[in-house]
């Protein structure tokens, strides 16, 4: 079958454009073709859903960053965004950022398609609408979770909205969604059936996804699908009311991520390949993580990108994502042109495509180019470049074979700023722009929905507050797999004797006090500490047992894992011939380094003493120190602020007080620390921090027009 993402431009965007000024104006219908109403008529649907989608995919960045700590406004930035910025409660469609009735768009797409698509319809023995009526399924979901997120609770509508009378006799008041409720309704509404369902295959071959032609490219349309574990991952965490939905959280991200064939990214930054001025650093061969452009990839095949929402080279082939590149300092321009669109059908003849009218179909091709503008209207914060200045590089001087490598470290350093940030010289000024969207003169044409990182970060936020914080430290630091399996009880540094070949004969603390023998349900693992004993981090493997739906990393599978922080502080890799001790030889997460990254001193610099402090305290020191993680990996691709809310109601939830935790976060994005490089920046914001200090939580959420009859 020829691609079928194509020419985007020539299909009705879908009976919908609902939603607008009043919660009445928001349920309008713009009459007009209806599609999804058989089997046959749904071969485009998918695409039309993927349009709606595109009107929403700038503002989920935008919106999501400059709410948040780690941009900040310029001089330039425009009233409308200032406002959003400052909190001043701005209104549904007073700017285009502002229009909820985008995202009901989207829904009343997945609502046609899903009441009108004929599941039951068999071609050569397969049930072939079903993989893409779960997909479509899996995007209403993903619209309401975004609701739910910027505007607290919304109407929760299931039924394709077509005339008025839908609106007229909808119950308002009983049916809405919020964090409380998402996850059931999508349970109810049977999404579960569908964790397993293939991907939609739209071309030739076993795994013949086919693509999105955009005009400049074909993106691969593996990459235009959601995974629903992961979504049912995410409404867990967001709804985070007891230690179950963690739980069921951190399953969801662990089955994705054990059912991909490689669960990590295959590449990592290399930081000293990014390092410039007199010193010049090398580092050990392999492969340089390199520019965002190289993620915002087209290709499934790099294992990072999760999933995309594509943006169009031309505007006749549908919406042109340049509005996050623009904001951040990127002035955009286009090429375009257009001819006859062909295809060679599956006799090998060429033909003309044509529409469902029977009209001759023209392809349209283009591509978009950036210009460098000191004009930005958002830059890194401050707040931003002091989680970065508190980070420390560890390098490894490249050596001949068979050589122990030099070993230096890096103040104020994390490779993935060099990668996130590039700053502009304009008449000698520098002025650093946010480069996720574009770089140079190049544009990127995606904006990623989920990254195979993020998804890591959020099962690690989820283990933590499902009572596993030294799990969740290991995967930042170490990685997990059978050799690096983390303490699981709450047991501090334990220390053993062992004798000649290796058996433990007793375990003492480092008061020198025995504190417990070999034991049938402690699994303990040796990790070498000198010629004074041996260092081990202690499994229970009965608790192990209970939960080993999310904490099992115990098979090979796991082995190729290394610590999310490596991704920025520096190069690691298995040393093979050592492996069976779990010692990694040239990574920062090894624990031959952690005099920087260290779970005890960071918790420590937070004024918390892992040997007298309270679970609790314990977890939400961890929580910190994932929240800066987030930062550093996550930083201007939009989903700070509403991270930042999620995780600020659970402080609220555990007894830490999480609304002056937020508020204080956002008004200190001003601020930074002294280095020795810089001096001290002291900007708190006083208006936005009585703002958001509120236990109402008002304004961490925009508000919906008001409904009247």
């Amino acid at each position: 079958m020829k691609t079928i993402f194509r020419n985007i431009s020539i299909l009705t965007v879908l009976s919908v454009g609902i939603f607008a000024t009043s919660c009445e104006d928001m349920m309008t219908v713009d009459t007009g073709d209806k599609a999804y109403v058989n089997a046959q008529d749904t071969l485009y649907s998918y695409l039309g859903v993927m349009r709606a989608v595109q009107d929403v995919a700038e503002r989920q960045v935008i919106l999501g960053e400059i709410r948040g700590d780690l941009v900040e406004p310029s001089e330039y930035v425009t009233d409308t965004l200032n406002a959003i910025s400052n909190f001043d409660d701005p209104q549904d469609q007073t700017c285009s950022m502002l229009q909820v009735s985008d995202y009901y768009n989207i829904i009343n797409n997945c609502n046609f398609y899903i009441h009108n698509a004929d599941t039951s319809a068999v071609k050569a023995n397969n049930k072939f609408m079903v993989p893409e009526y779960a997909q479509v399924k899996a995007v209403r979901a993903w619209a309401y979770l975004q609701l739910v997120k910027n505007y607290r609770q919304v109407p929760y509508i299931t039924e394709p909205v077509s005339n008025l009378d839908v609106i007229n006799n909808f119950d308002y008041k009983n049916n809405v969604v919020n964090k409380d409720n998402l996850i059931d309704l999508v349970l109810e509404d049977g999404i579960l059936d569908f964790v397993d369902t293939r991907y939609p295959q739209y071309g030739s071959g076993s795994t013949g996804y086919g693509s999105w032609a955009n005009g400049f490219t074909d993106i691969s349309a593996r990459l235009l699908f959601i995974p629903i574990r992961v979504l049912l991952g995410d409404m867990y965490l967001l709804r985070g009311r007891s230690n179950a939905d963690y739980m069921q959280a951190a399953r969801y991200y662990y089955e994705y991520l054990r059912n991909e064939t490689t669960p990590m990214p295959v590449n990592y930054t290399s930081a000293s390949l990014m390092r410039t001025g007199s010193v010049n650093y090398s580092s050990e061969s392999g492969s340089r993580w390199g520019l965002w452009g190289s993620i915002y990839t087209y290709d499934a095949s790099t294992n990072e990108v999760v999933s995309t929402i594509p943006g169009s080279a031309n505007a006749g082939l549908g919406k042109m994502l340049t509005r996050v590149a623009d904001i951040f300092g990127y002035t955009p321009s286009s090429s375009q042109a257009s001819g006859e669109s062909t295809y060679v059908d599956d006799n090998g003849d060429t033909q003309t495509e044509k529409d469902a009218n029977g009209s001759e179909i023209f392809e349209s091709s283009g591509a978009i180019y950036v210009t460098r503008n000191y004009k930005r209207q958002y830059g890194p914060s401050n707040a931003y470049i002091d989680v970065v200045n508190h980070q420390t590089y560890v390098n490894y001087k490249t050596v001949s074979t068979g050589a122990v490598p030099f070993v230096s470290y890096i103040d104020n350093c994390d490779a993935r700023y060099g990668n996130s940030v590039e700053t502009y010289t304009y008449e000698g000024d520098p002025y650093p722009l946010c480069s996720k969207a574009a770089r140079g003169s190049t544009f990127f044409y995606t904006i990623p929905t989920y990254r195979k990182t993020l998804i890591w970060l959020r099962m690690a936020e989820a283990i933590n507050r499902a009572g596993y914080p030294e799990f969740a430290f290991a995967l930042l630091k170490d990685g997990i797999n059978k050799f690096t399996l983390p303490s699981i009880v709450p047991a501090k540094k334990i220390l053993a004797h062992y004798d000649e070949n290796g058996d433990t004969i007793f375990i003492y603390n480092e008061a020198g006090e025995v504190t417990g023998f070999e034991s049938d349900t402690i699994d303990y693992k040796r990790l070498d500490y000198g010629s004074f004993g041996a260092m081990y981090y202690v499994t229970d493997t009965l608790k192990l047992q209970k939960f080993n739906n999310f904490l099992d990393f115990t098979d090979d599978l796991w082995m190729s894992t290394y610590g999310i922080h490596a991704r920025g502080a520096g190069y690691g890799s298995w040393k093979a011939s050592e492996s069976d001790k779990g010692m990694i030889s040239t990574n920062i997460s090894g624990y031959r380094d952690s005099v920087y990254y260290d779970y005890s001193k960071l918790l420590a610099a937070q004024g918390v003493d892992i040997a007298t402090a309270s679970e609790d305290a314990i977890i939400n020191g961890v929580e910190n120190i994932i929240v800066d993680e987030l930062a550093l990996e996550m930083a201007f691709e939009g989903n700070r602020f509403t991270d930042l809310v999620r995780i600020a109601e659970h402080k609220e939830a555990s007894g830490f007080n999480g609304v002056e935790w937020l508020a204080r976060k956002i008004a200190s994005r001003g601020s930074k620390a002294a280095t020795s490089t810089s001096a001290a920046v002291e900007k708190f914001a006083t208006e936005i921090y009585n703002k958001l200090n509120d236990k109402s939580e008002r304004l961490w959420f925009f508000s919906l027009p008001v409904w009247s009859k």
